[in-house]
């Protein structure tokens, strides 16, 4: 994952969703507190990781990608007890037994799950947990459908997020037991900018460099005019969260 998002840094800073708050709940009812640490593992431009912070423990931002960490540094500068560390997943250099919830949002796919397996076993507390975040665009409306089909159309290769595998039998083999599972609703409201960034920061879709980027580009224009409402389109998206526990 380190270099798919080099060419795509700022778009992914200004178009991809949110978390629902729903899982600050979650992560208190995991008993995190003033006195935990949290590992934000593949921070990315510090989405989730700047949610987090309100939680006032302990978190730390873990993200390979230089660009990506300097664009989580700029959004998360207003939150005080957040430390930035460059290192993989699966090399992460956080002291043995330290971490008492490791999260991951939008990122597990690009793992490496053999080597990942043993070193968050390395950093998580005696009962530490894993949470698996994953935000689930649902094409349910015109506009979403109109979408989905405009990306596959502009695809340029296919990535670990694209990838024909089985979310669910890759955690259950990852922590070698089942898991929870639940699911939030979350909305997306984006201007032309925003909605535009959103699917240039996708991994499969053209970047500049790309011949068919400007082609990409005015379709998208197009097609966020065709629905706009004062300057704004709205996606649904599903929020699935997976609260995660390695077999003993």
């Amino acid at each position: 994952m380190n270099s798919e998002f080099d060419n795509k840094t700022r778009e992914y800073a200004i178009g991809r969703p949110s978390y629902p708050t729903d899982i600050l709940s979650v992560m208190k009812e995991l008993d995190i507190n003033n006195q935990s640490t949290i590992a934000d593992i593949g921070a990315g431009t510090g989405i989730l990781t700047h949610m987090l912070g309100s939680l006032e423990c302990d978190i730390l931002a873990i993200e390979p990608n230089e660009h990506m960490l300097e664009e989580c540094k700029v959004y998360c500068k207003d939150v005080t007890n957040i430390k930035m560390i460059k290192a993989p997943a699966e090399e992460t250099s956080l002291m043995e037994h330290s971490v008492d919830v490791i999260t991951i949002a939008q990122a597990f796919h690009w793992f490496d799950k053999k080597r990942c397996k043993k070193e968050f076993r390395r950093i998580l507390k005696e009962n530490g947990s894993v949470v698996i975040l994953w935000n689930d665009m649902q094409i349910t409306s015109q506009l979403a459908m109109e979408y989905a089909a405009l990306l596959n159309n502009y695809k340029v290769k296919t990535t670990a997020a694209i990838s024909n595998f089985d979310p669910d039998e890759e955690k259950r083999n990852f922590l070698e037991q089942e898991y929870t599972k639940v699911y939030y609703d979350n909305w997306h409201t984006v201007t032309e900018e925003s909605f535009i960034g959103g699917a240039l920061s996708l991994s499969y879709t053209p970047s500049k460099l790309d011949l068919k980027y400007n082609d990409f580009v005015a379709e998208l224009g197009q097609l966020f005019s065709k629905y706009q409402h004062n300057g704004s389109v709205t996606f649904h998206y599903k929020t699935e969260v997976c609260i995660c526990k390695f077999a003993k």
